[in-house]
This record gives C-alpha cells, structure tokens and sequence, in this order.
C-alpha cells in the first residue's frame, strides 16, 4: 500500500472508531497504543490526527497529544442549527438545478435506504443502512451546485451521527424516519422548495431532540429559551 493511500486508510478507520462511538468523546489518543492497533507506525497515526482535528473529531493537547473531540449539549445544538441552515440553502439550490438524472438518483437512494432497517430487534446499528442512509442525504442535496455547500455537508453529517451513533444505547426512536425521508422526496421531486426546506428543517431538529432526550450526558435540568431548536420553519404554503 502506497504512503498516500496508507493515510487515507488511517483516517477512514479512525474516523469510524470515533463516529461508532469505538474511541469516546474525550479519550486520549496515545499514538504509541493505537499503532499495533492500526497496524501503522506513529507518523501516519500523527498526522490522521491533524487531519481529523480540521473535521472537529479530534482536538489537539499542548500541540503534540490528541483527544477524541467531546460532546456536549450547547455543541450539539450549534451543530444542528448549523446543519439546518446549510443543508436547507443545498436543498433549495438543488430543486432549483437538479435534471431528471437527479431525480432518478434521489429515487434510487430513498429505494435502497428503504430495503433495510435502521435496527435489529435488538436495537444493533445496520451498518448498511447506515452507509444508505449518508448516501441517500447526500444525493438529495448532490445538485445544488456549489462543491463547498456539498463539503460543509458531508463534515456537518458526520458531527451529527457521532451524536446519534452515541445516544443508541438509550432509548428507543419513537418515529417514522423511512416516511419522514419519502415525504421529504415527494416535495422535493414537486419542486416544492418551502416546504422540503420545512420537513428537511424538523428532520435533522428531530433527531437531535432525541439524542438530547436519550442521552443522560446531554439532557438539560431546565429548557432555556437559547436551547430550542427550529422545528416549525415554515411558510404560510408550508403548513398546509
């Protein structure tokens, strides 16, 4: 394996372990212990690291150690504000532009994310649902045009599973996530851009309430006016 292609390989399992919640929120990364692990030396570990620290991921200690980056409750709502904005703003530019290839395609990934399940019965992660599930949120938003809305996107959507994959082991969903995603599709295909915009909004809001909900490290005594997520975006035509 080539030098470059060894890094990438260190990063995209590092990013894994940290979004799987293998590596926690918080934990010292010792280089000298991850290595056997990876079967890599210090050097590529080192700079996987540096990289994944420009994601968030990783936060870097007195400039030579690592951590896994923490979570926390006001990170968490920041995220998903964020990501409503951005996401929404991709969402808009890609009805506007996006051709018959791109409806085919938004077809496409909601058909295969709809093949699996989020859970077993025992509440285990599908990984390929997972995979589906990234895919199916990116070729939504794959014709807006704009590659750093796209990038944006893609590290954002990382931020928030890490959150998600860690609230799994509390609680259950309690929604429909496969028809919250076909409705999304149905407007977005109408070219109905306020109120995809709308349910786009109150989707990702969603799934932080129940993180935040399932989550004892991130559940709030007392609700602030500041904590409330926008869920009800909406135009006049939109609350229809």
């Amino acid at each position: 394996m080539s030098e470059p292609t060894l890094a990438s390989a260190v990063v995209d399992r590092l990013r894994g372990d940290i979004l799987h919640g293998v590596l926690p929120p918080g934990e010292k990364l010792r280089l000298e212990h991850l290595a056997p692990r990876y079967g890599v030396g210090r050097t590529p570990l080192r700079e996987a690291c540096c990289r994944l620290a420009s994601e968030g991921l990783v936060t870097i200690v007195d400039q030579r150690g690592f951590r896994v980056a923490p979570i926390s409750r006001a990170d968490l709502l920041d995220l998903t504000r964020t990501r409503q904005q951005i996401e929404t703003l991709a969402l808009r530019g890609a009805i506007a532009q996006g051709d018959i290839a791109w409806e085919g395609e938004v077809t496409a990934a909601l058909h295969r994310l709809q093949r699996r399940a989020p859970a077993s019965g025992s509440g285990t992660l599908d990984d390929t649902w997972e995979l589906e599930h990234a895919r199916f949120h990116a070729t939504l938003l794959s014709a807006c045009g704009s590659p750093w809305l796209l990038k944006f996107h893609v590290t954002l959507f990382d931020q928030g599973e890490r959150y998600r994959r860690l609230s799994q082991a509390y609680g259950k969903a309690g929604r429909n996530v496969e028809d919250e995603h076909a409705a999304l599709v149905k407007v977005a295909l109408d070219r109905d851009a306020e109120r995809a915009c709308a349910l786009l909004t109150e989707h990702i809001a969603r799934t932080t309430e129940r993180v935040l909900a399932g989550h004892p490290g991130l559940r709030a005594a007392a609700p602030s006016p500041e904590s409330a997520l926008p869920t009800k975006i909406r135009s006049a035509r939109s609350k229809d």
